[in-house]
């Protein structure tokens, strides 16, 4: 086995339990965002998740089709 083969397969490697426990992101709040439409249904406004200021999750999904429940589609029930 070349060393380019290990190198290669070890780019993809499934993370350890360790570092996917690390590399969680967490969520100040969930922001509409009016400027883009639902990837699913067509529909406004798409889920934007915002932590420190910054957004940190840029969903395609509004309300509904992120957690699958109609009281979603309203902002105030994120």
């Amino acid at each position: 086995m070349s060393s380019r083969s290990r190198k290669a397969r070890a780019k993809f490697m499934p993370a350890t339990v360790d570092q996917q426990a690390n590399d969680c992101t967490f969520v100040d709040a969930w922001v509409p965002d009016y400027g883009r439409k639902c990837e699913n249904c067509g529909e406004t406004p798409v889920v934007t998740g915002v932590a420190d200021g910054r957004v940190v999750y840029n969903g395609s999904l509004c309300g509904v089709c992120s957690w699958g429940n109609s009281a979603a589609a309203n902002p105030a029930n994120w």
